[in-house]
């Protein structure tokens, strides 16, 4: 059961958004889909399996990192306004992060998930609840392997090094520049750090028992794929239940989500993340959040030729995949195509995913309750599916 609108020649992706909600089983889900600012297509359907609640147009649940793209926005636009540039050392603004060898590590590369740090050292990882405690941490560390050699997604620690600089140059907290510069402007139900007014329109995001997983080795050796490892194992505290309960995760608790964490905690909708992403393209009711030129640059590869790790291999560089990544967005690739070249933006865990594409204009949010996990190398059904309808209907 869904509701909403679409536009005349959108009908192939309502269809398709009717077919995620039945292998969601039904649970609750939004869709948007813009087109040079254009509204084409707003959907949003299905049932909370917890509460009963449907999910209706103006609910709300975790979009875990889709996140990242609000931070590389944020930071982006200090860029627009001549406050920061790309290629200085991120010391220049935030002098503590030279320690341990990373005085010459730049805003550029930090952005690209070039910065050496995706392990935050703090154990458990749900204390980075505390904003101060987390990027004190970062900025006493030493990068965990040769940065000119290997890319690892930093899942945690990019929004505090990106947020930390945000914070250091605006003079804002994190998320209270969120509200004023991107939220608000452009009136989205969009936190990284969710006020307790949002509370009752949040539904919980539904996962697989994490302790029912696979087990993760890590490595003991250090350097890049005990970090890789490490990175993901960190996260397992966040989706663990308590005493067993559907929902009652750390991520899920109120505690959490009322913290700051731009890389990994931003509440929303489809709506909002599709019209934060139109914004990005062009005026949305005379807001524009990054520059032409700026925009087009993020979303070109920024990584430099390094390598994604083949940690199954004696020699991880030698058969590891060339990344490619943009400024603080995901850009089209085989782990996350998009509607192809000229695609910027970020998925969240589970299969959560915002993005725009240069040249058709068309912007992108989907926000489901359920997290899938596809196997390595697989896409998610529900947005392949849709993103075939929509591919389908340009093409028209």
């Amino acid at each position: 059961m869904h509701d909403g609108v679409v536009a005349p020649g959108w009908t192939a992706v309502r269809d398709a958004f009717a077919e995620t909600l039945e292998l969601d089983r039904g649970e609750g889900a939004s869709l948007s889909v813009s087109v040079d600012g254009r509204t084409v297509v707003d959907l949003w359907g299905g049932t909370d399996p917890l509460s009963g609640s449907p999910f209706a147009r103006d609910s709300i649940t975790i979009a875990f990192s889709v996140s990242k793209g609000v931070a590389a926005i944020a930071l982006l636009q200090l860029v627009d306004r001549g406050l920061v540039d790309l290629d200085v050392p991120v010391a220049r603004y935030w002098p503590e992060f030279a320690a341990a060898g990373k005085a010459a590590i730049t805003v550029r590369e930090v952005l690209s998930h070039r910065a050496g740090l995706p392990v935050i050292e703090l154990d458990p990882l749900t204390r980075v609840v505390d904003w101060e405690l987390a990027t004190s941490t970062l900025a006493a560390q030493a990068p965990q392997y040769d940065t000119t050699r290997f890319f690892a997604y930093h899942a945690l620690s990019f929004g505090f090094l990106v947020g930390e600089i945000v914070r250091r140059v605006s003079g804002l907290p994190f998320d209270a520049y969120v509200q004023r510069y991107i939220a608000g402007p452009l009136d989205l139900d969009l936190w990284v750090g969710q006020p307790a007014s949002a509370e009752p329109r949040y539904l919980p995001s539904i996962t697989d028992d994490i302790d029912a997983g696979p087990v993760i080795p890590v490595p003991d050796a250090p350097g890049i794929c005990r970090a890789v490892a490490l990175s993901t194992v960190q996260l397992l505290p966040l989706f663990r239940r308590v005493d067993g309960v559907l929902g009652s995760e750390p991520f899920n608790r109120p505690e959490f989500r009322a913290a700051s964490i731009p890389a990994g905690n931003v509440v929303t909708n489809a709506r909002s993340v599709a019209r934060m992403y139109a914004a990005c393209l062009g005026e949305v009711n005379g807001v524009r959040l990054v520059s032409e030129g700026l925009i087009a640059e993020a979303a070109r590869d920024q990584a430099a030729g390094i390598r994604k790790p083949d940690c199954g291999a004696s020699d991880p560089w030698a058969t590891g995949v060339p990344q490619v990544w943009g400024l603080g967005f995901e850009i089209s690739n085989y782990e996350n195509p998009m509607l192809g070249e000229g695609s910027f933006g970020h998925s969240g865990m589970g299969g959560r995913l915002g993005f725009a594409q240069l040249g058709s204009g068309v912007s992108f949010g989907y926000v489901s309750q359920r997290m899938l996990y596809p196997p390595v190398g697989s896409l998610d059904s529900r947005s392949s599916r849709i993103l075939a309808a929509i591919s389908e209907v340009l093409g028209a």
